[in-house]
């Protein structure tokens, strides 16, 4: 994992993670889900009522039961917490599933006095298998909770993950400051549509439920939505944002000032865990971005962009340093995405491989150091418009097929 900068897109950057933001704490416990005895079990709660929330789900029409227990818990009321397991996803397991993931919500609400309909469920790991339940309700009794315990939540969400991912940033607002934190997962089987691994974030603004959930979406759309490693999209796929105004500088409305900070806000925090779920996505040795611009509307960015990050024959090009940017014109014109291949504009790193839609004079020794590079960055200029999107995607190794082809042994 890189180690969060002191400062990202203006912002300062403050310890503690998903639990920075006043009045949240959390806390991750080995309950033994896990063989090799790590952290497998946390949560993440709010002291201070009443709190807001949003979500994002996985469109998976095979999900898992805390999918399905968090989407009608959240159609009724806000949530104020999440507790989680990591080591088994609870999906495709039928009734018996959805009880043992209320269960699991009822110990929690139980253990400190929470009302239990205010709790919300997370679980991930191996998809097909019964939850422990006895491991599951013993780790329950065994949490505790506090306000520094944010790696701790970040490292119980982890499966395959090779680090942490956690953030928090400060915001300046007319009242004050907010602060806005987030932890996530993920590192096979990431293709999202409308929400990620997991992403647990968190913020002591004050927001509208209708604003928090415009935002969050919009923001998904734009990060989450824009990142893939390996092209499946998981079961259990959750982003969540509470917010319970503990920083005490006002709610913030639409279209103030206040809005536009705290978007930005939440875009940094956003695409900076993005990036890292990449960069901590199993077998991946590069990150590479890919900007496309001078589309038609942003949907075609989005979509030309994301069709080169899924594509096999690019992640396996950049992983060798094959300086055969072919693979990416093949790409787009797989996408469905509408452009005229005669105005494409193509850069590699700093080198122009395509000009007016045919090759460029340029030093392929150049692209094949720049594929060389532990981040790499693609842009495409389809010259139709003016829109744009960037998405993120990791290179396919051989160790992405050893660590699938043994997830369960």
């Amino acid at each position: 994992m890189h180690e969060p900068p002191a400062e990202l897109d203006g912002f300062r950057v403050v310890r503690g993670g998903t639990l920075a933001p006043r009045g949240f704490v959390g806390g991750g416990v080995t309950a033994g889900i896990k063989a090799t005895g790590a952290l497998d079990l946390g949560a993440i709660l709010s002291t201070r009522t009443p709190c807001q929330s949003a979500a994002t789900f996985t469109t998976n029409r095979v999900c898992g039961a805390s999918v399905t227990i968090n989407k009608e818990r959240l159609s009724r009321k806000p949530a104020r917490g999440i507790v989680f397991n990591s080591g088994n996803s609870n999906v495709f397991t039928g009734a018996r599933g959805r009880a043992d993931g209320l269960a699991f919500i009822d110990a929690f609400a139980g253990r400190f006095g929470v009302p239990a309909d205010e709790v919300l469920v997370a679980s991930t790991g191996v998809i097909g298998f019964h939850l422990p339940m006895p491991k599951i309700l013993t780790g329950v009794e065994s949490l505790e909770l506090s306000a520094d315990a944010g790696e701790a939540v970040a490292r119980a969400m982890m499966t395959t993950d090779v680090a942490p991912k956690t953030l928090a940033i400060e915001v300046p607002m007319s009242g004050g400051t907010i602060r806005i934190g987030g932890a996530a997962k993920g590192a096979g089987m990431v293709h999202p549509n409308m929400a990620t691994m997991f992403v647990f974030m968190t913020t002591d603004a004050e927001l509208e439920g209708g604003t928090l959930q415009r935002l969050l979406s919009a923001t998904v759309a734009d990060s989450f939505n824009l990142l893939s490693i390996d092209g499946d999209q998981s079961t259990s796929d959750t982003a969540l944002l509470l917010a319970n105004g503990a920083s005490e500088t006002g709610s913030i409305q639409e279209g103030t000032p206040d809005a536009e900070a705290f978007t930005r806000g939440l875009q940094a925090v956003c695409r900076w865990l993005a990036r890292e779920i990449v960069r901590g996505g199993e077998g991946v040795t590069k990150v590479f971005a890919v900007t496309v611009r001078g589309a038609s509307d942003d949907a075609t960015a989005r979509q030309a962009a994301r069709a080169i990050t899924t594509s096999s024959l690019v992640k396996t090009a950049i992983h060798g340093g094959d300086p055969n940017w072919g693979r990416i014109v093949m790409a787009l014109g797989n996408s469905g995405a509408d452009f005229n291949p005669d105005l494409l504009d193509i850069w590699i790193g700093d080198t122009q491989v395509v000009r007016d839609g045919a090759p460029a004079v340029y030093e392929e020794s150049m692209v094949a150091e720049h594929f060389r590079q532990p981040d790499v960055t693609i842009e495409v200029a389809l010259n139709q418009g003016e829109a744009s999107a960037t998405a993120w995607g990791g290179d396919l190794s051989a160790e992405y097929v050893a660590i699938n082809a043994e997830y369960m042994t």
